[in-house]
């Protein structure tokens, strides 16, 4: 694979600016060009330049049952066209639904999936984590292309993750990457984060017959509650959450260094949270110890965006030394198509479609 970036992003975070969200504002997505998205309620919002912060009404969600909580996510496609919303359960808690709308015209589906966060591993397909409290929790691959049909396409992929959902993610090669979000059964622990080969995943996709998290993947670290999860554009893995049961695993976004990462996955052994070297610890807020902060992240602009549980303040961390890299989301389209040698691989909607019949 090639270098995605060219600056160590791990060193060069630096805390550079904090602003407001709406009132009312969700999680934060962001567009390839640099671009930040929210949502309150059914409503969507977008910076009205790069870097302005003054954000946009764009328009309402058709025929969307939102929580009064808000959405549990955002998120835009890598080609910049798709947003993704999970609806966290509608107004009653009972009906989760993934909304997939093309954007700037919102026209779009609602799909009947379980859902707690999500990723997208291309332009049509998305990596969801789900599950009921108190069973084990699992990991699906939802295909967001209008169905041809009234059933929907979103297998399982991973199960019997032993606790909550966590976050989802993939790097520049394809592998997954999901987590433990609150232990219940176990084996692994509040904040276990296993990663899954490519080929692996996608075989348990293709042949229906999903990974077990306890058993199978490879442990990269156990830090916070897993939860988000992502990459930077150096390879960087980030952890948002806390584990309520541990007084060191609160009030900081996780940044693992990209090398300790590989080596995890290798079979190295898992990277150390302890150890500074191996995981930085973001704290935009050192008077009060008690913060719950998700992270999310802008590719264009090298940045880092931590919130509190609840709050609308965005701390922003930016990579002041890095220099333009490609966009971490062609580096996964050229991984996916290089990796597959030819054989059908999952592909975006610019992309030539991977054939339902080759699915089985």
């Amino acid at each position: 694979m090639p270098q995605v970036g060219w600056a160590d992003s791990f060193d060069d975070y630096i805390l550079v600016e904090r602003f407001e969200l709406p009132v009312g504002a969700g999680p934060v997505g962001a567009f390839p060009e640099g671009r930040l998205l929210t949502v309150i309620g059914a409503e969507v919002y977008v910076e009205s330049a790069v870097g302005s912060r003054v954000f946009e009404s764009r328009g309402v969600l058709p025929d969307a049952d939102m929580s009064s909580f808000g959405a549990a996510f955002v998120r835009v496609s890598p080609d910049g066209t798709w947003i993704a919303v999970g609806n966290n359960g509608g107004a009653a808690f009972d009906r989760y639904q993934v909304g997939v709308f093309q954007f700037p015209g919102l026209t779009g589906v609602w799909f009947d999936a379980g859902h707690f966060d999500a990723t997208w591993v291309d332009n049509r397909y998305l990596a969801i984590t789900a599950g009921d409290f108190g069973s084990p929790s699992v990991v699906t691959l939802l295909d967001s292309a209008p169905p041809e049909s009234a059933k929907v396409d979103n297998r399982v992929v991973i199960e019997n993750i032993g606790g909550a959902s966590g976050g989802v993610t993939v790097d520049a090669a394809g592998n997954l990457y999901t987590g433990n979000g609150f232990e219940t059964g176990g084996p692994s622990g509040t904040g276990a984060v296993k990663g899954f080969f490519f080929a692996d995943w996608m075989a348990a996709w293709q042949n229906r017959e999903p990974l077990d998290f306890e058993a199978d993947g490879r442990l990269i670290i156990d830090v916070l509650s897993a939860s988000p999860l992502g990459f930077d554009v150096d390879g960087n893995l980030f952890i948002g959450g806390g584990d309520f049961s541990s007084e060191t695993e609160m009030d900081f976004v996780g940044v693992v260094r990209e090398p300790a990462v590989s080596a995890a996955l290798s079979g190295g052994g898992p990277a150390d949270g302890n150890d500074p070297n191996v995981v930085r610890r973001l704290d935009p807020d050192p008077g009060n110890d008690a913060n719950f902060f998700t992270v999310s992240y802008g590719a264009a602009r090298r940045e880092l965006y931590l919130s509190d549980f609840g709050d609308t303040t965005v701390h922003v961390y930016r990579d002041t030394m890095g220099v333009p890299a490609i966009s971490d989301w062609g580096v996964i389209i050229l991984a996916l198509v290089t990796l597959a040698g030819g054989s059908a691989v999952l592909v975006g909607r610019n992309f030539s479609t991977l054939s339902k019949g080759a699915i089985g």
